[in-house]
C-alpha cells in the first residue's frame, strides 16, 4: 500500500483545543464531544482549503502535513480567524493553540516521525490559545516578502 503522506521536506502544523479537560469537566463528556466535533469541523475546513494532509488527530488536536510552508501558515491564520468568528456567535467556543515547524520527516506506515515532528509538537505546546507559533525554519522559508508579520517571542 502506498502512503498518501508527503515525504522528505514538509511543513507540519499541530493544533490543540485550549481547555478541553475543563470543558469536559464542566459540561460533561457528551456535551464536550459536541464542542470537539465543531472544533474538528472548523479545523478540517481550513486544512482542506489549504490542501493540507491530516496525518492524525490526538485527543482534541491535529497533526497536519503540508508540502507548502506558505499554505501551512495561511491555514493556521484562517483556523484562528474561523475560531474567532465562531466565538463571536458562541463565547464558549474554545480557542486553539497552533505550532508550525518545517524540515525533513521520516514516514512509517501512515504516520510521520523525527526530530522535526517532535519540535513541531513542542512549539504548539508553547502557544497560548489564539496564537500561532512558528519555528525559525518556517520564518526563513517564508522570507521577508511573505506578507505575514512575525513577532519574536523569544527562543525556546
Amino acid at each position: 500500500m502506498q502512503s498518501t503522506l508527503p515525504e522528505g521536506m514538509v511543513t507540519l502544523l499541530f493544533t490543540d483545543m485550549e481547555g478541553s479537560t475543563a470543558i469536559a469537566s464542566d459540561l460533561g463528556e457528551e456535551a464536550a464531544q459536541v464542542v470537539r466535533r465543531r472544533h474538528f469541523a472548523l479545523v478540517r475546513e481550513q486544512v482542506e482549503r489549504y490542501r493540507g494532509r491530516e496525518v492524525k488527530t490526538m485527543g482534541d488536536g491535529f497533526m497536519v502535513a503540508f508540502t507548502s510552508t506558505r499554505r501551512a501558515v495561511q491555514c493556521a491564520v484562517e483556523i484562528q480567524r474561523a475560531v474567532e468568528r465562531e466565538r463571536e456567535r458562541n463565547a464558549a467556543t474554545p480557542r486553539v493553540r497552533v505550532g508550525i515547524n518545517a524540515g525533513e520527516v521520516v514516514q512509517d506506515e501512515e504516520d510521520l516521525f523525527g526530530l522535526m515532528v517532535n519540535a513541531a509538537a513542542r512549539i504548539q505546546a508553547r502557544a497560548a490559545g489564539g496564537q500561532v507559533l512558528v519555528s525559525e525554519s518556517v520564518k526563513m522559508l517564508l522570507g521577508p516578502a511573505s506578507g505575514i508579520e512575525f513577532i519574536d517571542v523569544g527562543e525556546h
